[in-house]
């Protein structure tokens, strides 16, 4: 079983979900390649770092907790004062208990509901944000952290913002350079899946998914001159462009900048693959 194959069967063989044979191939593989390894390790812990971030911002308050307790303890008075005027003796506890039941339900889906937008408000990987501030502030500054974002957002990637093709400019005022439509990618038969933006080194990224014969593949449109990815990537000239490639936690990136743009392209492809697909962005 080849690395490509294996990287199509990675988030299945991750959930549990691959057949017998399948998952033993994959195993087999992991056993002998050291990217794909540390390719699944990379999944696996941003898979993790997402749960924990989800289930911790889903804690309810001491205050939330009291009001639940306020509310409940009100429909409770309400409803027997009800029961008692309509009711015989003796029904009032089937009246009331399963009304409190919706009740808990409705309060409890709002708490929930107002951790996931926090969760989704910030936008930001989870190890990144557990790192202490003096230190997150500091690496935050660097081209090496911007690649890892790019990457860990190709990884997870984020609900799109936009499905029509023809509103990705309106993205531009949040990037503060040029937007438009990577329409390059067509030819090799990629299909666009929507588009939004992400944070990238405190300023924003426009984010472009896309589907290749079953590979994921993450465009990304942001300032290049205030995040010089080429500086931590290697260059290479691909139809006498100048392109710079690299690899972390066993994706592939491949960036190419023109007149202060920069455009980055994140996949499970090779190098090669990567660099090619990163040349039809402008």
């Amino acid at each position: 079983m080849s690395c490509r194959q294996v990287a199509t069967l990675l988030d299945t063989f991750v959930d549990g979900e691959l057949p017998p044979d399948q998952a033993l191939s994959v195993e087999e593989h992991l056993a002998e390649c050291t990217s794909c390894t540390e390719r699944l390790e990379f999944e696996g812990a941003v898979r993790s770092s997402l749960k924990s971030a989800v289930h911790s911002a889903a804690e309810p308050s001491a205050g939330f907790e009291a009001h639940l307790a306020s509310a409940l303890r009100a429909e409770r008075e309400r409803l027997l004062e009800v029961d008692e005027q309509k009711k015989p003796r003796g029904f009032g506890k089937v009246v009331w208990l399963p009304a409190l039941a919706v009740a808990a339900s409705a309060l409890g889906g709002v708490a929930l509901v107002q951790a996931q937008r926090r969760h989704e408000d910030q936008q930001v990987p989870v190890e990144i944000a557990a790192v202490p501030t003096s230190q997150a502030a500091a690496a935050a500054e660097t081209p090496e952290h911007a690649l890892n974002e790019l990457v860990a957002y190709h990884a997870a990637p984020p609900e799109p913002q936009i499905t029509e093709p023809r509103l990705v400019e309106r993205l531009a005022p949040e990037v503060g350079v040029p937007v438009r439509y990577p329409a390059g990618l067509k030819q090799y038969g990629a299909s666009w899946e929507g588009a939004g933006t992400v944070p990238m080194n405190h300023q924003r990224a426009a984010l472009f998914r896309y589907r290749l014969s079953n590979h994921p593949v993450t465009v990304y449109v942001y300032d290049a001159t205030r995040v010089p990815l080429r500086a931590v990537l290697e260059p290479r000239v691909v139809h006498n462009q100048s392109v710079h490639v690299g690899e972390r936690h066993g994706y592939s990136i491949a960036a190419v900048e023109q007149r202060g743009v920069g455009y980055a392209i994140a996949t499970d492809l090779n190098d090669d693959e990567s660099a090619e697909l990163v040349t039809t962005m402008y």
